[in-house]
């Protein structure tokens, strides 16, 4: 596996408009999608994204600590690589509008994830 850089950090939130307005209003950070259930993805860098989940949403359990995902060229080998090293793999692997994930278990107990991002990973964003 050859992680390509930082690609995704997820927080859990209880207030997701606040914590929306923080990021967006005084970090400065783009908002490049909103999902009005509670999600929000912001770009920070060039194919790295914070992504913020509201309370009830799917991803707010995993997040409830800030999570941070590994970028690689191929989600299906670094799990299967992680899995052959006796990291626990956490769930399925999961996609969507072209990223692909997974979740696993790392020292300490800490929930990290791989992920690869489509090459127009931006442009599927909103899709």
């Amino acid at each position: 596996m050859r992680v390509t850089g930082f690609s995704w950090l997820g927080i859990g939130v209880d207030d997701q408009p606040a914590a929306l307005a923080f990021f967006r209003d005084v970090m400065g950070i783009r908002v490049a999608v909103e999902d009005p259930r509670g999600v929000a993805m912001l770009q920070v860098g060039e194919r790295q994204v914070l992504e913020l989940f509201g309370p009830g949403t799917r991803g707010r359990m995993l997040a409830d600590q800030p999570v941070m995902a590994f970028e690689v060229d191929d989600v299906a080998a670094a799990s299967a690589e992680l899995s052959a090293s006796g990291v626990a793999l956490i769930g399925e692997t999961g996609s969507w509008n072209g990223f692909t994930w997974q979740y696993f278990r790392g020292p300490g107990g800490h929930v990290f994830a791989v992920k690869q991002t489509p090459a127009d990973g931006w442009e599927h964003a909103g899709s």
